[in-house]
């Protein structure tokens, strides 16, 4: 009896086991095979002087937590891994002159972090994590102008805080998304699409078109499909007026996690696009050399989202 008892235990694992290969395989699958076309430099840079631009960037961050670089950038690569780290987790927060905002991913609440946190303390030697508040919270009275929203991507630690932000504005808010993003989905994602799915507040836009997407109604604003970290990515772009000058501010996302794997072109830890995160490693290597040469050859501002350190020295207020 006790054979036979431990002969299913080991099916049973066994059948997991393959079930998860199963899955990782599917979803690194698909993923390489998504790399829609990439925007021109100069459409990227283009904008109309006389729009009615933005006039306002800042951010609201909703969580931070300090760890090892070795947790978002490949250690067997990075010449500088004593560098200090702290994973932050933002909304962006846009302004116009008529007082509407726009919020590009919502982080999470404070339950939601705090379970977020956890499995990084135990597998990448993080500290543990501080919550801060929900975007929606932060915002204030701010809240009632907001009108548009849009996700780098729908993993939940970007969407969570759809549900506060439906719980304390009646709506509607107008939801923008590239095909892939609404379409496609691997187990990364679902959580992330059912949250947005519930919130019911949130009323969806799906542009076609591209590569370069303008959100209608925001002018200085859009956006083009990425994939590569998920399959519906999405790298923003805000040319955001300030006096006589505007300056050209990129949200990349998790296309990285640190401003250095932009900038020494530093993939992700292998296990973690191979294992946590099924990623097309390729597209990745294309998205980081075009973010790289935004920065460097004209002077384009990059937002990573989940690098606080970067997010401040880029001079970027909180709202």
């Amino acid at each position: 009896m006790l054979r036979r008892i431990l002969l299913v235990l080991v099916s049973l694992l066994l059948a997991g086991a393959l079930y998860v290969a199963g899955g990782l395989f599917l979803a690194k699958r698909a993923i390489n095979a998504l790399a829609p076309p990439l925007p021109s430099t100069e459409d990227v840079l283009a904008f109309d002087a006389s729009a009615d631009l933005p006039v306002h960037l800042s951010w609201v961050n909703t969580a931070s937590q300090t760890m090892p670089r070795s947790a978002v950038l490949e250690p067997s690569l990075d010449t500088t891994p004593k560098t200090p780290y702290v994973m932050s987790h933002p909304s962006f927060v846009l302004e116009w002159t008529d007082g509407r905002i726009f919020l590009i991913d919502l982080g999470m609440d404070r339950a939601a972090a705090a379970s977020f946190g956890t499995p990084l303390q135990w597998l990448a030697g993080a500290a543990e994590l501080k919550p801060i508040d929900s975007a929606a919270a932060r915002l204030g009275a701010a809240l009632a102008r907001v009108s548009g929203v849009a996700f780098t991507h729908e993993h939940p630690d970007h969407t969570e805080g759809a549900t506060e932000l439906c719980l304390l504005h009646p709506g509607p808010i107008q939801l923008f998304q590239n095909r892939l993003q609404l379409e496609e989905s691997n187990f990364t994602t679902r959580p992330g699409q059912r949250i947005l799915e519930e919130a019911k507040c949130l009323e969806g836009h799906v542009l076609d078109g591209g590569p370069l997407f303008g959100v209608p109604g925001f002018p200085g604003l859009s956006f083009f499909a990425a994939a590569g970290h998920t399959p519906g990515s999405q790298v923003f772009v805000a040319h955001v007026r300030s006096g006589d000058s505007v300056r050209t501010w990129v949200f990349t996302g998790d296309v990285v996690n640190q401003i250095d794997g932009v900038r020494q072109n530093l993939p992700k830890p292998r296990l973690y696009s191979t294992l946590i995160v099924p990623e097309s490693t390729a597209r990745l290597d294309e998205l980081r050399r075009f973010l790289a040469a935004l920065e460097r050859d004209h002077g384009v501002t990059l937002l990573v989202s989940h690098d606080q350190l970067s997010i401040e020295a880029s001079g970027l207020t909180p709202f």
